[in-house]
């Protein structure tokens, strides 16, 4: 039997697939923790409002929907750098052309993502 995309460790809740995961409207996006070292082992912060538990995915298990520019330069700390990234619960994607912005634009992608009928 193939695993699960994701189980909710409260309610033992199971996604089988990324396209269940995202189309819960259980789901909420909550935030972003960065790791500036390692993008893709960044943390999507999601908020299951069946059981009230945060649910954690690493970044790089979505990274592959966004298609767009990704960026050599890390800019944080930068005058162009709005620190987005600094705030866990700040959902904008990010103007500067960062190293970062391409996590953050992922983001955006999986807060809009369509949810399934209840």
């Amino acid at each position: 039997m193939n695993e699960p995309f994701k189980t909710c460790a409260s309610c033992r809740t199971n996604w089988p697939t990324r396209q269940d995961f995202l189309g819960d409207p259980d789901l909420t996006v909550l935030g972003y923790q960065a790791h500036f070292d390692a993008l893709e082992l960044g943390v999507f912060l999601f908020l299951h409002g069946r059981c009230k538990t945060t649910v954690a995915m690493q970044a790089g298990k979505f990274t592959d929907l966004y298609d767009g520019p990704v960026f050599e330069e890390r800019r944080t700390g930068q005058d162009d750098c709005p620190g987005y990234c600094l705030v866990e619960t700040e959902l904008r994607p990010c103007p500067a052309k960062c190293e970062c912005a391409y996590v953050r634009e992922t983001l955006q992608i999986i807060a809009n993502w369509p949810k399934a009928e209840c």
